[in-house]
């Protein structure tokens, strides 16, 4: 993974990088708010890189990566780790000798978009304590909200901390439905990404997200080699409203018609609603009429 912001680069940990995370754990703010990520020696900063650079290939986390300048100067890292509930945490730490320059806020701001999408999510927890006023900063600056303020167990100690979630954008999240949905038929990512008690107020009238994953895989199951390309997006708010094209085979029943195996396109406008990382209604309008038609020609 490679992402280029303004400033910086976030890539993926090569063995050479040791001895700077070593060096850039060493600071104060390290010692202080997340003791375990400080490495005394190159070795144990070698051994955790190693460690990291293995995940790359899995997927499975802690999902780590450094942040350099443009001149490959290493100055930190960006990171997002499981918990066993399912949910994903955000970790970042730039070095002392590189804070108060907005940093942060500029590798948060590439890297959780990105991130979020690979791993199929479409929320993420920030938690800090409450007096690292710097990484409070940078996850109101990066569009977190704030859930709670209070004692909590925080690395085995009971301490005062925030705890704030950042949604994935809702145009964002609708662009990856079509994506994952249609194309690459990933129906976790169609489950998580829809709420629960989702409404669809098309003719398919769906009443859950696993209503709507029932319907993916009936057009699946009438069209082959289906992708969906979204031509146009327009959001605000809440609101996405979409243009988008379908392209596949028909290889199953549709509409009452057997297979013809014609290759056919249509085009459809979909609109949704979208709060709190899940997609709660949706309106789609597609051209029957047309595909009938292109079902039945010669």
């Amino acid at each position: 993974m490679k992402i280029e912001t303004t400033r910086l680069i976030i890539t993926e940990f090569t063995m050479d990088m040791a001895e700077a995370v070593h060096l850039n754990s060493l600071d104060k703010d390290n010692r202080r708010f997340v003791p375990d990520e400080v490495f005394e020696t190159v070795e144990d900063a070698a051994e955790t890189v190693e460690f990291l650079m293995s995940v790359y290939e899995n997927w499975n986390g802690p999902l780590v990566y450094p942040v350099t300048l443009k001149d490959s100067t290493y100055i930190g890292y960006v990171q997002a780790v499981p918990f066993d509930d399912g949910t994903w945490e955000v970790g970042y730490h730039i070095g002392e000798n590189y804070t108060k320059q907005g940093y942060a806020t500029e590798a948060v701001t590439a890297f959780l978009p990105v991130i979020m999408k690979k791993i199929g999510i479409t929320e993420i927890k920030g938690i800090c304590l409450a007096d690292n006023k710097a990484s409070v900063k940078v996850m109101e600056h990066c569009g977190f909200i704030k859930l709670y303020e209070g004692i909590r167990n925080y690395q085995g100690e009971e301490r005062q901390i925030c705890k704030f979630v950042y949604y994935l954008s809702p145009k964002d999240i609708v662009v990856k439905f079509f994506e994952d949905g249609y194309t690459n038929q990933n129906y976790d990512f169609v489950m998580t990404c829809m709420a629960e008690n989702y409404i669809d107020h098309s003719p398919a009238a769906a009443r859950s997200n696993a209503d709507a994953v029932g319907i993916l895989k009936i057009v699946a199951g009438q069209f082959s080699n289906l992708t969906v390309k979204v031509l146009d997006v327009f959001a605000e708010g809440g609101m996405v409203a979409t243009r988008v094209l379908y392209d596949g085979i028909h290889t199953g029943t549709c509409m009452g018609i057997s297979a013809t195996g014609k290759h056919i396109t249509f085009e459809a406008l979909e609109n949704f609603k979208v709060e709190n990382g899940k997609i709660t209604e949706s309106w789609g309008y597609w051209p029957d009429k047309e595909i009938e038609q292109k079902l039945k020609s010669e």
